[in-house]
């Protein structure tokens, strides 16, 4: 079965899906190789490039035929393109998330990128990858239809703001042998470090530690709110994972939304409080690695 891999730019699909490649033997098809060299040989960068697309379709429709072709062919392949989940159906759809400054620390540090406009500083490439991110999301919504929403679309999302390369890789090939067999298996894995604590957490810090083993555990319950995870209902595999500075855990999203969802909304004004952090983080010996909007 093919895989195919997208997700927010600078989460490191290109370089995760070639190593998936060489654990597996399977072939590598990078839609944004040919969309690069195709706006280096028109003298544009790939902003600009994604703004002339907009006007001219028959860029998308070349691109996108080179994916369509791999639904007749049976040698698996690994896809790392931003549709190919959406032309190559029979294929395990990963999704790899990155916060906005670890995405924009990574491409700015980049050299082997080819047509990556200039930036001067962090916060204008995570303006710039913002505006390239909106203007394909516009571009395959006006062309194709196409609005993905995560947790329905994909079959892994996998958080790769503070996991390596290799701690990334072999836990999608585990989840990918695990879906081939129709393995029952957590969706959504995220760095501890990213979930935010609330105060139920602390009925659950012991004297004694842990042992759960995190790929493994049960999934924490987690509400998706502004951005952020908080813990909606703690478990052992949460405090284990946090004891032992896993590099990720498994989750189950309970709720998501905004201010427009007023169960989720609720939760966090009774539930977190911004001096838990520090508790949290004294407990457990590391930073989250971004405090919540508030």
């Amino acid at each position: 079965m093919h895989i195919s891999i997208t997700g927010d730019l600078g989460s490191g699909k290109s370089t995760v899906a070639k190593e998936i490649c060489r654990l597996l033997g399977y072939q590598y098809i990078s839609t944004g190789q040919i969309q690069r060299k195709l706006a280096q040989d028109m003298g544009m960068n790939t902003l600009e490039f994604n703004k002339y697309t907009d006007q001219n379709l028959h860029i998308d429709d070349y691109i996108d035929n080179k994916l369509k072709e791999l639904n007749e062919v049976k040698d698996p392949h690994v896809m790392d393109s931003r549709l190919a989940w959406h032309f190559v159906k029979p294929s395990f759809k990963i999704y790899l998330m990155a916060l906005d400054e670890v995405a924009a620390s990574r491409v700015l540090q980049d050299q082997t990128r080819i047509g990556e406009p200039q930036a001067e500083d962090i916060h204008s490439k995570i303006k710039e990858l913002k505006e390239r991110r909106e203007s394909e999301n516009q571009r395959f919504e006006k062309n194709y239809g196409v609005k993905p929403s995560l947790f329905s679309d994909f079959d892994a999302i996998v958080d790769t703001s503070t996991a390596s390369i290799d701690e990334v890789t072999q836990l999608l090939v585990y989840l990918y042998k695990g879906f081939v067999t129709q393995k029952t298996q957590p969706k959504v894995w995220l760095s501890p470090k990213r979930i935010i604590p609330t105060k139920g957490v602390f009925e659950f810090i012991p004297n004694e530690n842990y042992q759960t083993e995190w790929i493994h555990g049960e999934p924490v319950s987690c509400v998706l709110y502004k951005r952020e995870f908080y813990v909606y209902i703690p478990n052992d595999t949460l405090i284990s994972c946090c004891q032992q500075q896993a590099p990720f855990i498994p989750v189950n999203v309970a709720g998501r939304g905004g201010d427009e969802n007023a169960d989720v909304s609720q939760f966090i004004e009774e539930q977190f409080q911004s001096d838990l952090i520090k508790t949290w983080e004294s407990q457990f010996g590391f930073k989250l690695i971004r405090q919540p909007l508030q």
